[in-house]
C-alpha cells in the first residue's frame, strides 16, 4: 500500500510542462574570496585551542553569507577561517564568534552522529572536478563526522576517515581546530594544488546557516559552488601502508524451545583477522581485511515482511562503507535505486567473508576506477569431530569454535566482484561502466546433509550497466540514467521459478534501464520525470537489489514553492504527482495508476511538516499468486498520511506520522480501513545523555491475500488486517566524544488474522478478478502470531586515533511459534514471549592502528 513520501521525492507530468513553464532565473552566486592556506614548519597540536603562532600569521577568510534562512543576508555572527599545512596533514582552525556563548548548543554524540547542536563542517574538493568532495564535521562539543559529496549534491555518510578534531567554547563563542592527513585525501600529483574549498556553520538557537560562499537550500548545487583554494605547494601524498589487526572473543549462551523439549548451551569462540590500507599513488589507494568480524555492528531493525519482494538494509559493515559511493548508480536514494547492480549485504550473506580487497581512486584527471573482490567461504560441522571445544579447520583458518556451531551443509565457496570505472568528461557530464558478478568456486556444496535438509543449489550471476548524468552548471536542470543487463550462471537445468512465473535457465539474459529528470533546483517550478523498466527474466539479485522485475513505470512531479522565506514560512512546497506502471510481458498488462498532491515545508517555530493524499486504480499484481504467472487483481483506494516533527534542536523533541486508507467494494471483498500512527519523542536533558522512545502501530490492508490451493486446484484467499506494536528504546550515554555507551531495545508483536475465505478457479485469460472470488469454509486457516525482542548494548573506546576497544552485549528472543485459527484470536501482546529459543552474546573486541 502507499505510504509516506518524505523530503526530496519528485516527479512530471510530462516533459512538455518542464519546458512550457518559465523558470525563475537562478540568483547567480556571489564571487567568493579565495581561501588561502600557510605553511607551517611546526606541528600544530590538536586542542581546539588557536594558541600557536602559526595561527596567528595564518591568512584569514571571514567572506560568510547567509543561506538560511534568507539566502544573500548579512550572518548574524561573525566567522573565521584560517588553513595551515605541512608536509603530512591539513589543519583547519574555525573561529565562530558568539555574543552569547552560554546559549552555544553543545550536545555530545557518538562518532558520525552529531546531535543537533551548533557545528562546523569543512569541505574539500581535492580533485577540482566540481562533483566529488571530503566533508569533515565537528560541533561545539567535539563530537566528530566524516562523509563523502559525490554528484554535486549526494552525501554519502558511509565514508569513513582517520583524522583529529576539537572544541573549546570560550568568551567570545567557540573553536574548532582540524588535523586531515594528506593520506586520506586523494588528490593529483603536482607541484601547485589547484582544490575547492568550502566551509559552513550551523547555529543551533537562530537555525541560521551561513557558508563561504551562498548555496540556498533549492539550488541543487554544492560542490561545483566551492570556492578555489591555493597555497598548497610542494605537497605530496604520503605512500604508507597502515595495519589494523584485532582480536576479538565471544560468549553465546543459547536455549531452543522449552515446550519441544529446549536444551541450553554455552559455546565460546574467537577470531583474529586484520584490516590494512595503503596509498598506491598520490590518488589510488588499496584497502583489504582477512577475516573481518562484524561484532560491533548494531542489529538490523525488527520487522515482519508480508510484501511480496525483498527488503532493502543498510550496509553497516565497516570495511564495505569505505568507498561504497563509487559503487552506487546514479541517482542512488538510501543507497539504492531501482536497479543496484552491487548490494554489499548479498557479500557473506549465506556463509562467512574469508577475505576481501577493494581499489579506489582516479587513474587520471576526471576519471574514477573501483575494483572490489571478496571470497565468501563457509567451514561444515566435522561428523566425527567432537561437539564441544575450539577446533581448527582450514575453511576457516582464523576463526576457533566448537563444532556445535557449525552448520551440517554450507555451500560453496563464492567469489563477489564489482568494477566500476566513471569519468567526468566535461563540468556537470559524467560517463560510468559497472559489472558485477557472483561465483560459485565448486559446482558442489559441503558437508552431510540429513534426509530433511533443504536442498543446496548452486547459483551466480553477471551483470553489467552503463549509466550518465548531465546538469547545468547551476545544477537547475539535471537528468541521469542507466541501461543495465543480467546473465544467470549455475542453478540446474531445471532453472529458478520467480513469484510471477518467469522460468529464469542457466544462460538466460535480462535488460533493464531508468531514466530520471528535469528541472530539480531553483524557485518556484520544480519538474521531474521518471522512467523504469525491468524485463521479466532481469535479475540483479545475484550481487545487486532488484526488489521487482517484469513491469514499467512513469512518474512525474510538479511542484511549486520556495526553498527560502515565503510569507510566514521558512520553507514550502507544494505538488502534484502522477504515475503508472504496466507489465514488460508480451502480455502488456496495466498494473497501476496513480494520482497524488503533495506538501512538504517548514512551519514558522522550524517543525517540519509532509502531507500526501491521492488515489491508486486499475491495480494488477504478478507476485501474490507464486510461480503460476497469474495478474491478480486489487482493490482500487485511496489514501492520507502527514507527519509532524517538532524543531530537534530543542531538548525535548517529538514526531508524529499517521496514515489512513480505504479500499473499495469488489466482489465479496466489502472494502476496509487501514491505518498506521507512529510516535518519538527524543529527550536531550544534558549533553551527555540522550533518550528516545518510538512507538508505531500498523494495521494496514490491501484486500484479499493469497493462502494457497485446495484439493480440486481452486486458488485460496482470505481478508487479512494484520496489527503489529512496535516499541524501541534507545538510551546513549557520551562520557567524552571518543567514549559511548548506547543501549538499544526492540520489542515486535504481530497478530494477523486470517479469513473470511474464498476461492477462484484459474482464469483462461490469466487474470483473477476479485468478483471471481466465492466464499469458503472448512480450510486451513494461516493466521499468526509472533513476538521478538532484540536488545544490543554497545561501549566503544577510541583509545588511539583509528583504534578501538569494542564491548557489545546482545540477547535476541522470539515466542514460540503460533499458527493457526487460535492464533488468530489472540490478543495483540506477547504470547509466551519468555518460552521461546533465544540468544545472549558478548563480545569484547580489541583493534590497534599503525
Amino acid at each position: 500500500m502507499k505510504r509516506a513520501v518524505r523530503f526530496g521525492g519528485g516527479w512530471l507530468a510530462g516533459l512538455w510542462l518542464a519546458l512550457a513553464v518559465p523558470a525563475q532565473a537562478a540568483e547567480g552566486p556571489r564571487v567568493p574570496a579565495v581561501f588561502r592556506a600557510a605553511r607551517t614548519q611546526v606541528a600544530v597540536a590538536v586542542d581546539g585551542v588557536l594558541d600557536e603562532p602559526a595561527w596567528a600569521a595564518a591568512p584569514v577568510y571571514s567572506d560568510f553569507v547567509q543561506s538560511f534562512p534568507t539566502p544573500g543576508a548579512e550572518p548574524g555572527e561573525r566567522t573565521e577561517v584560517r588553513i595551515l599545512h605541512d608536509e603530512r596533514n591539513l589543519y583547519v582552525g574555525i573561529t565562530a564568534f558568539d555574543r552569547q556563548p552560554a546559549l552555544i548548543r553543545r550536545s555530545l554524540g557518538r562518532r558520525d552522529a552529531i546531535p543537533p547542536s551548533d557545528m562546523v563542517t569543512v569541505m574539500v574538493d581535492t580533485l577540482r572536478d566540481r562533483a566529488t568532495a571530503y566533508l569533515f564535521s565537528i560541533n561545539a562539543g567535539g563530537t566528530l563526522e566524516d562523509a563523502r559529496l559525490t554528484e554535486d549534491t549526494t552525501e554519502a555518510k558511509d565514508w569513513d576517515a582517520v583524522w583529529e578534531g576539537e572544541a573549546t567554547v570560550t568568551q567570545e563563542g567557540w573553536t574548532a581546530e582540524l588535523r586531515v592527513p594528506l593520506s586520506v585525501l586523494r588528490f593529483p600529483e603536482a607541484l601547485v594544488q589547484t582544490w575547492g574549498f568550502h566551509v559552513r556553520r550551523q547555529m543551533a538557537r537562530t537555525h541560521e546557516q551561513v557558508d563561504s560562499t551562498v548555496i540556498p537550500r533549492e539550488a541543487n548545487a554544492l560542490v561545483s559552488r566551492f570556492a578555489d583554494f591555493q597555497g598548497l605547494e610542494g605537497v605530496h601524498h604520503q605512500r604508507g601502508l597502515m595495519l589494523t589487526p584485532y582480536v576479538a572473543s565471544r560468549l553465546t549462551a543459547s536455549r531452543t524451545e522449552v515446550p519441544l523439549g529446549g536444551v541450553s548451551s554455552v559455546e565460546p569462540s574467537a577470531d583474529v583477522g586484520l584490516d590494512f590500507q595503503a596509498a598506491l599513488a598520490s590518488d589510488l589507494s588499496l584497502t583489504g581485511t582477512f577475516n573481518p568480524d562484524f561484532g560491533q555492528v548494531e542489529a538490523d531493525e525488527l520487522l515482519v515482511n508480508l510484501s511480496t519482494s525483498e527488503v532493502f538494509f543498510p550496509e553497516k559493515r565497516p570495511f564495505f562503507l569505505e568507498g561504497l559511493e563509487l559503487f552506487q548508480p546514479v541517482g542512488a536514494q538510501a543507497g539504492r535505486s531501482a536497479q543496484t547492480l552491487f548490494y554489499s549485504r548479498r557479500v557473506g550473506l549465506d556463509q562467512p567473508l574469508l577475505g576481501a580487497v577493494k581499489l579506489v581512486g582516479t587513474v587520471s584527471d576526471g576519471v574514477q576506477v573501483g575494483l572490489l573482490n571478496a571470497v565468501s567461504l563457509g567451514a561444515p560441522a566435522l561428523g566425527n569431530a567432537p561437539a564441544r571445544g575450539y577446533r581448527f579447520q582450514w575453511a576457516r583458518p582464523l576463526h576457533f569454535a566448537s563444532q556445535a556451531t557449525l552448520p551440517r551443509v554450507v555451500p560453496p565457496p563464492m567469489n563477489s566482484l564489482a568494477g566500476v570505472l566513471r569519468a567526468e568528461v566535461a563540468q556537470g557530464q559524467q560517463l560510468g561502466l559497472m559489472v558485477t558478478a557472483a561465483s560459485p568456486l565448486s559446482s558442489k556444496c559441503q558437508g552431510t546433509p540429513l534426509p530433511d535438509d533443504p536442498p543446496c543449489v548452486v547459483r551466480g550471476g553477471q551483470a553489467a550497466a552503463a549509466d550518465f548524468r548531465l546538469r547545468t552548471a547551476d545544477g537547475v536542470f539535471a537528468v541521469s540514467g542507466q541501461v543495465d543487463a543480467s546473465r544467470v550462471t549455475g542453478g540446474g537445468p531445471e532453472g529458478l521459478l520467480l513469484r510471477d512465473g518467469t522460468l529464469l535457465r542457466p544462460g538466460d539474459l535480462g535488460f533493464g534501464a531508468y531514466l530520471r529528470g528535469g528541472k530539480l533546483g531553483g524557485e518556484p517550478w520544480r519538474t521531474t520525470l521518471t522512467y523504469e523498466y525491468e524485463s521479466p527474466t532481469l535479475d540483479l539479485n545475484a550481487s545487486g537489489f532488484q526488489p521487482l522485475q517484469n513491469q514499467q513505470k512513469v512518474s512525474a512531479h510538479v511542484q511549486y514553492g520556495r526553498g527560502s522565506r515565503w510569507g510566514i514560512f521558512p520553507e514550502l512546497w507544494l505538488g502534484v504527482r502522477v504515475q503508472g506502471g504496466w507489465s514488460t510481458d508480451a502480455r502488456g498488462l496495466p498494473l497501476s495508476r496513480g494520482l497524488d498532491l503533495t506538501l512538504e515545508g517548514v512551519l514558522p517555530d522550524f517543525s517540519t511538516l509532509f502531507c500526501d493524499a491521492g488515489v491508486e486504480t486499475d491495480r494488477r499484481d504478478l507476485r501474490e499468486i507464486p510461480g503460476r504467472g497469474l495478474a491478480y487483481e486489487l482493490p482500487d483506494f485511496g489514501y492520507l498520511t502527514c507527519g509532524l516533527e517538532t524543531d530537534p534542536l530543542r531538548p525535548l523533541a517529538l514526531k508524529l506520522e499517521g496514515y489512513v486508507d480505504r479500499t473499495t467494494r469488489n466482489g465479496p471483498s466489502p472494502g476496509r480501513v487501514g491505518k498506521a500512527l507512529s510516535a518519538g519523542v527524543s529527550w536531550r536533558p544534558m549533553p551527555r545523555l540522550q533518550t528516545d522512545v518510538d512507538v508505531s502501530y500498523e494495521a494496514t490492508q490491501d484486500g484479499p491475500r493469497w493462502t494457497g490451493e485446495t484439493e480440486d486446484g481452486r486458488l485460496l484467499f482470505a481478508e487479512l488486517v494484520p496489527r503489529f506494536l512496535t516499541l524501541t528504546f534507545k538510551q546513549l550515554v557520551v562520557v567524552t566524544p571518543r567514549l559511548t555507551l548506547q543501549a538499544r531495545v526492540q520489542l515486535l508483536t504481530g497478530l494477523g488474522p486470517y479469513g473470511p475465505f474464498y476461492a477462484a478457479r484459474i482464469p483462461e485469460d490469466g487474470t483473477v478478478r476479485l468478483r471471481d472470488l466465492q466464499p469458503v469454509t472448512d480450510v486451513e486457516d494461516p493466521s499468526f502470531h509472533t513476538a521478538a525482542l532484540n536488545v544490543n548494548v554497545v561501549a566503544r573506546w577510541e583509545y588511539h586515533v583509528g583504534s578501538t576497544l569494542y564491548f557489545i552485549y546482545s540477547r535476541a528472543q522470539e515466542e514460540p511459534l503460533l499458527e493457526g485459527a487460535d492464533a488468530g484470536r489472540r490478543s495483540l501482546g506477547p504470547q509466551g514471549l519468555g518460552l521461546g529459543p533465544r540468544s545472549d552474546t558478548v563480545l569484547l573486541k580489541a583493534s590497534y592502528a599503525w
